[in-house]
Order: C-alpha cells, then structure tokens, then sequence
C-alpha cells in the first residue's frame, strides 16, 4: 500500500512538474545503477549518518553531464548532498526506494531503485540523456504521458467516457497510445470536450471552464464582524465571500453596533470575482460624535522646538536699516537678515476645562539667532582729521551683524482634541502669548578700506586743493551691543602712516528693542500615548522696535557721521514656524 501511495505522489509530482517543462525536448534516463561493494566512503571514508535513526546512510553518486540538475527523493528525503565535478553526491538513509530528477529543457524523471539501498553502502547511478525527437531506439512503443490540468479544481474529468479521478486541479496518467477523449464539468460553468492523441510526445491540456456567476469577497476595517445584508436579508460577517450568484445587481449593508452602517450596490456579471475592503466609522471615533479623551485631567508635559524664524523689518522713510548707521540712510543700507534660526525648550500644564476643551499654559525659554551683512561703498568722506589735516576719500566697507535673542515665553493656548482611537488624538491649539526679553546681543565685526587725498583744515573747514593723497588707510571693529540697552560703547583701531586705537561712546534716549512683547500662536499637533508632534505658527503683534532708538541717528559707526536718518515709523517684529516634539504624562 505505501509503494502504491509513494508511486502515485511521484507520477503526480512528475506530471505538475511536466506542466511547467511544455516545450522540453528531451528525456533523462538511467542507463547504469551498480552496488560499489569495494568502495568505502559511505561506511569509513566520509561517513553520514540518518539524523533520525543515527544509522549509516547509503551513497548514491549521481554521474552525469547535466548541471543545475535538480533532485529529489522519496518520503525518506536525502540527507546531504554535495555536487563535484561530473557528480552528485546524495546520502540517502538504507531503505530509500526512489529518486526523481527534473532539468530545465527535460521531462522530468522518476527513478525507482530495483531493492532498497543498505545502510553505509555506495551505489553509482548514471543519469543519461537523449532527445525523443530524434532517438527512437529509447522511446516507449506503447504507452505515453498525458497531463490534464483543470480548473476549478472541484471539475468531474472523463477519459474516453469514464470518470476518472484528479487531485489538485490536475489528471496526469501513462495511457496507451492512439486516440482519447476528454470532457471537463462542473456546476454552474460550462462544460467544455475535446480529443487528443497519444504518440512519441507527451500530451498536456489545460482547461479553465467559463463560469455563469459572479461572487465577491467583502472586508472590513477596523475591524471584522460586520453583518453583511445582501438584499435585506442577512448573509454572513466579514471577512464574507458571497455564494456563486447570477449576474445582476445586488443591495449589500454593512452593519454593526456602535459603528455607522454604510450600503452600497454590487453588480455582477459572468466570471466576476471581485474584492473589496470597506471602512466603518464608530460613534466613538467620528470627529461628530466624539468621545472624551482619556487621562488626568490636569497633567504636566516637556516640550522642545525647533524655530525657524521670519524677521521683518519695515519703516516709513526711504530704507530699512539696522542698529548700525552706515551712514549712507539710503536703500544701499537695506537689512537682509539670514541664517535664522532658533529652538524652544519648556515646561506646560495641560488642564481639561470642559469634555475635550483643554486650556495649555506653559513657560519657555526661547533663543533666536540671524545676521545681516553691510558692504556697500561710502564715496567721498571722511575718514580722519587732526588739528592741522583732514583726509577725504572713497571707504569700502565690509560688516557682519550676528544677533543673539534670548528671551521666556509665556503661552496661554486654548485647545480642542479630536480623539482618534484609544491612545491616540489629534489637537488645534489657538491662543495668545507674552515673552519677556533676557538678552539681545549683537556681535559686529569687520573693516573698512579708504584711499582719497589729504587736505589743510582750518577749523571745521578745509583747503580746495589737496595737498598729499592716501591709500590702504583702514579701520578694524570687533564688539558687542547690547539691544536692550541705551548706551553703545566700541573701539576701532585705524591703521594707515601710523595705527590708532579709538573708543568711541553713543547714547541715545531709548533702547533698540523692547523687552515686552506679544503675540498670537497656533498650531496642530498628534498625539500618541502621551507623545506629542506638532506644527505652530508664532505671529508677533507687538513692535519690537522703539522709535526714540530708530528715529534718531542710531549707532554711527563711520567716523562718526550720521547721514540723514529717514527712517520714522520702524517696525521689527519676529514670526517664526515651530517644529515641536513633547510629551505629557497623561496616563
């Protein structure tokens, strides 16, 4: 009975392989299977033992010219198996009955051994080849391969008039050769017949019948369970596949307690199979209905933010300059602020006030960062004087200006939260805040360049003819400001016939910036089992700027000159987008 059921696995085996293989050509054989009683490698030499029974497997050495050859063997398996050159090495455990072979371009090959092979012996099989094309001296005179492949799979087959059985959706059998016929059934398709005839080559037919239905498969999200109606009446739960309908339209509910139903209207026509995934929303997560957000109800968090700021300046007159007075108070002296940047760390207090309204104060500590660059020309001025000269020329400027804002910031942000599952949520935060300045610093760095010619003075005139010219004369500047101050205190040193340190004091009646300012924040945010990522908007309403600062003659840095400052009605404000990471222990 086993030898029945183990010859049937490899004929069938053979025949799906035989399926794949339809324009193979050629046929593997066995021309040789000799017992190597002299040959000690299975029992001394390179001894393998059966990881079942730990007893002595049998050596099979596979000769042939074959490469790529793929093997199988029978419910035993092999062992191991090595490849050498011209060789395959197979250890097999004693007793195994049968080998099968199958190569891309050959049929496939199922060779059983005449007796089983002994435990630590060493046989030699040579697997040989020839084209049934060609070499009729090898060819089977009476019977021949026919494979039959069907579908459905449930088909009843009749050969020549007679049910016989398939397995898998496949017939394969060796049949006497000549004329056959075939016919392949089944409920609710149609039925399909044909002939064939068995010669020198095997025979292979696939069949896939014409169904005269349709189905379809529902699924759905979040979760299974649904009640699937189908034409009011009720069918099944999802994941659902329908019974084999006839074409036609079909009225399908979804429906479950706590969720929305949804409907719909398949149509159906013959052969259809057809697939579809719903998505249903429950009372408790529709953004309409929404439950109330787990937790405390008043929980403390940690935030941190990354800034990138928006400076904007503007003012009434011809330019917008910065705390510095070039002294050119013209376009040439318009601000440009870059490389800004900033970041946020801070403390928060999250407290429910009614359901899913949330009222957020905090406190953070904020610092910003920008520069702006000057390095246009001043023609004609003056670049020193003594008691008895001055001189006069053409100044080539270039300055850099790096701002340092530290401040703490005091939001008060009102919040309504979207629950979104158990764990999760999504917030609009909307609400005003205030930030007090710590520190405004700026860092100004740079030099200028001057050549021109040298007068006589006569007190604060001086001659119409120069009376020498000049060149390479410079003036070097590294200092710090303070922007929240009134008083600008800085040292040059001018280089040229000699080198000149100068300090040099200006006060004006007000500071550049105020302490105190304001504004307005919004932004979105996703929360996770207390994780936060969110996106705001910081809008700043006050003017940073003071106009007893900006309307006078700022901080002349040229020789002292001053232009002629035009720039009344400053603004400075300072908007920025927020990136912020936090989390609140809610939970």
């Amino acid at each position: 009975m086993k030898q029945k059921i183990l010859y049937f696995l490899m004929v069938f085996m053979m025949a799906v392989t035989s399926i794949f293989t339809a324009e193979a050509q050629k046929t593997m054989d066995v021309s040789k299977f000799t017992k190597l009683d002299n040959d000690l490698m299975a029992r001394v030499t390179k001894p393998v033992r059966d990881k079942d029974e730990g007893k002595l497997c049998a050596l099979i050495r596979v000769v042939t010219t074959l490469s790529d050859l793929e093997i199988r063997a029978d419910a035993l398996g092999i062992v191991q198996q090595e490849k050498h050159s011209g060789e395959y090495w197979l250890y097999v455990p004693y007793g195994a009955r049968s080998l099968s072979f199958s190569h891309e371009g050959y049929y496939p090959l199922v060779y059983q051994y005449a007796e089983s092979v002994e435990e630590g012996t060493v046989y030699e099989l040579r697997l040989g080849s020839y084209d049934t094309a060609t070499d009729g001296n090898n060819q089977n005179l009476n019977t021949q391969m026919f494979v039959l492949s069907h579908q459905p799979d449930e088909a009843t087959i009749f050969i020549d008039g007679i049910e016989v059985p398939t397995e898998y959706g496949v017939f394969a059998a060796m049949m006497s050769k000549g004329d056959h016929t075939y016919k392949v059934e089944a409920d609710q398709f149609e039925p399909t017949e044909g002939e064939f005839t068995l010669a020198d080559e095997p025979v292979r037919r696939s069949v896939s019948l014409q169904p005269l239905f349709g189905q379809f498969q529902l699924f759905s999200l979040p979760e299974n369970g649904f009640n699937v109606l189908l034409n009011g009446e009720l069918a099944g739960k999802t994941p659902f596949k329908s019974p084999r309908l006839d074409p036609g339209s079909y009225r399908v509910r979804l429906e479950k307690a706590k969720f929305y139903p949804k409907d719909t209207v398949i149509r159906l026509r013959e052969g259809d199979d057809l697939q579809y995934t719903t998505k249903l929303t429950s009372f408790s997560d529709s953004l309409f209905y929404n439950r109330i957000l787990g937790g405390r109800n008043i929980s403390i968090g940690v935030s941190a933010s990354y800034l990138i700021p928006f400076v904007n300046s503007s003012a009434g007159g011809d330019f917008v300059g910065s705390p510095v007075n070039y002294s050119l108070c013209d376009n040439r002296e318009n601000v440009s602020y870059s490389s800004q940047s900033g970041f946020t760390v801070g403390l928060l207090a999250d407290i429910r006030l009614y359901k899913n309204f949330y009222f957020m104060p905090g406190v953070n500590y904020t610092q910003i960062k920008y520069t702006n660059k000057f390095d246009k020309p001043v023609p004609n001025s003056v670049v020193f004087a003594d008691e008895s000269r001055v001189w006069i020329g053409d100044v080539t400027n270039s300055y850099e200006e790096k701002y340092t804002l530290n401040m703490i910031e005091v939001p008060l942000l009102f919040s309504y939260r979207f629950v979104l599952t158990k764990m999760s949520s999504l917030h609009l935060n909307l609400g005003p805040y205030l930030s007090f300045g710590l520190s405004a610093k700026m860092k100004l760095a740079g030099s200028s360049e001057s050549s021109g010619y040298i007068y006589d003075r006569w007190g604060l005139a001086h001659g119409s003819e120069p009376i020498a010219t000049f060149s390479n004369e410079g003036s070097h500047l590294n200092t710090e400001f303070d922007l929240y101050a009134k008083e600008f205190q800085f040292s040059q040193v001018r280089e040229g016939d000699s080198t000149l340190g100068v300090t040099e004091m200006y006060e004006s009646s007000s500071s550049p910036y105020k302490k105190f300012n304001y504004g307005l924040k919004a932004g979105v945010v996703y929360e996770l089992r207390g994780f936060q990522l969110g996106l705001y908007y910081n809008l700043m309403l006050s003017n940073m700027g003071q106009a007893g600062f900006w309307e006078g003659p700022r901080v002349p840095i040229i020789n002292g000159q001053t232009g002629s400052n035009n720039m009344s009605g400053y603004k400075h404000r300072i908007n920025s987008l927020e990136i912020k990471l936090g989390y609140v222990f809610r939970y």
